[in-house]
């Protein structure tokens, strides 16, 4: 790795089906057709692009481009935001170049889709701050930038796991039906700046974006530079009114729903009853801590720089 202001391309070869393995020539085309100094690293590994994020921006790099999914961008994130921990003066921006299944929080960046787009936002883009989200259990911690979530999206993430063959938002759409058909309710409490829910839940999202899988929009009102977490519980619901449910929250209409609440806060604890391990998915990341009952998220204001659309920072519309 070098010291100079290149932009540092973060590619995921596994990415969109195996599309990442095409991205570096068209990085070349995009990059080095334009003149521009880059360099390019291939992840190999979970947490790999984390690592060379982290280094990158230590190093001084202009930028550090993440190529591929939402697994990709969060580890990106992770890697910048963990460089500004050590580091607060540093101000190196992340950039977005979408290859993945998913894309959500591309969905809220001005100029990050579609990816031709995307790759001259990287060139010409201005730098704007978004907020972030660390989430901390036991003696872990860890951050997030679209959304953290826990309940009925857990069983969601396993089964996307366990059946790799379809890809896209119809992937997510189809591991939710399968869920559901065996999914039960957690008992949990929820603690937004002193706003407390209790309820048995079908799902929980403390999001900064405003999709979760894809498709659905979990929190559809929600911008990632206004300081504060947009959160959705949707309670226990019989079968039926599940899939109706998830069916309103693809099109954002589900806010009014009697099982739906909505909130806002910087700082959300999610708790089980003591026995209970309380399993959870960062940005579509399952993280699965045996005998954690208790996880708190905050809200880290203006943490991350993003380079968007000249001009612009949030795009009007998730859709």
């Amino acid at each position: 790795m070098t010291a100079s202001p290149a932009l540092f391309v973060i590619i995921n070869p596994t990415s969109g089906g195996g599309a990442g393995v095409r991205m570096p020539a068209e990085a070349a085309r995009e990059l080095g057709g334009r003149g521009v100094s880059y360099e390019v690293h291939l992840t190999t590994a979970s947490g790999h692009a984390t690592d060379l994020a982290r280094e990158a921006v230590l190093a001084g790099a202009k930028a550090v481009v993440a190529v591929g999914g939402d697994g990709t961008l969060h580890e990106v994130a992770n890697g910048v935001l963990g460089a500004r921990a050590l580091d607060p003066s540093s101000a190196t921006p992340m950039a977005l170049v979408p290859v993945g299944t998913g894309n959500d929080f591309v969905k809220v960046v001005a100029g990050a889709s579609p990816r031709s787009a995307a790759w001259a936002t990287v060139v010409h883009g201005s730098v704007h701050w978004f907020d972030a989200g660390l989430a901390r259990w036991d003696d872990a911690a860890e951050y997030f930038v679209n959304a953290a979530g826990t309940g009925i999206d857990v069983e969601v993430v396993r089964q996307m796991g366990r059946h790799r063959g379809t890809k896209g938002p119809l992937a997510y759409v189809l591991a939710l039906l399968r869920a559901l058909r065996h999914y039960e309710a957690i008992p949990i409490r929820l603690d937004a700046d002193g706003q407390i829910y209790e309820r048995r839940i079908m799902t929980v999202a403390v999001a900064n974006g405003r999709c979760i899988g894809g498709t659905f929009r979990i929190c559809p009102d929600a911008r990632p530079d206004d300081g504060l977490f947009d959160v959705c519980a949707v309670a226990e619901l019989p079968l039926l009114r599940s899939v109706l449910t998830a069916a309103r929250i693809v099109r954002g209409t589900h806010a009014a729903l009697p099982a739906v609440s909505n909130l806002r806060a910087r700082r959300v604890e999610l708790s089980v009853p003591a026995g209970s391990s309380l399993f959870f998915q960062l940005d579509g990341e399952l993280r699965e801590p045996a005998g954690t009952h208790r996880l708190t998220l905050e809200l880290l204001p203006h943490a991350l720089p993003v380079l968007t659309r000249a001009g612009r920072g949030v795009a009007a519309s998730a859709a």
